[in-house]
């Protein structure tokens, strides 16, 4: 085999390799990011409750999570726990928001912030 075939051989598995690593890493994990957002700021963005002021340790949370991939990971039942709008409202206040058209929960984001 000559060199240039070896080479293009070469440039080309890595190529393949680049895009299936990045395929292979999909969607971002953050259920424990999700977890400490819920315990830490329950009493911010519980469900038929008003919405409280967040505490420090809720704001410390949400300002290490990765606020979007949160939304996006709510499911049904979390959403009978705690308020979308309110933890979008949360989201907000602590600098890190979710934009607007944003898959958060069943519900795409458009910062109207009831509760």
């Amino acid at each position: 085999m000559s060199p240039k075939v070896m080479l293009q051989l070469v440039v080309f598995s890595l190529v393949f390799t680049m895009f299936t690593a990045h395929q292979a890493r999909g969607e971002k994990d953050c259920y424990q990011q999700r977890d400490l957002v819920k315990r830490d700021c329950d009493k911010t963005i519980k469900i038929n409750e008003p919405y409280k002021p967040p505490t420090a340790e809720c704001i410390g949370a949400v300002k290490l999570s990765d606020m979007v991939c949160i939304c996006r990971i709510l499911t049904p039942d979390d959403e009978k726990e705690i308020s979308v709008p309110k933890l979008l409202r949360l989201a907000e206040e602590c600098n890190r928001p979710v934009p607007v058209g944003s898959k958060c929960g069943y519900v795409k984001s458009d910062m109207n912030f009831v509760s």
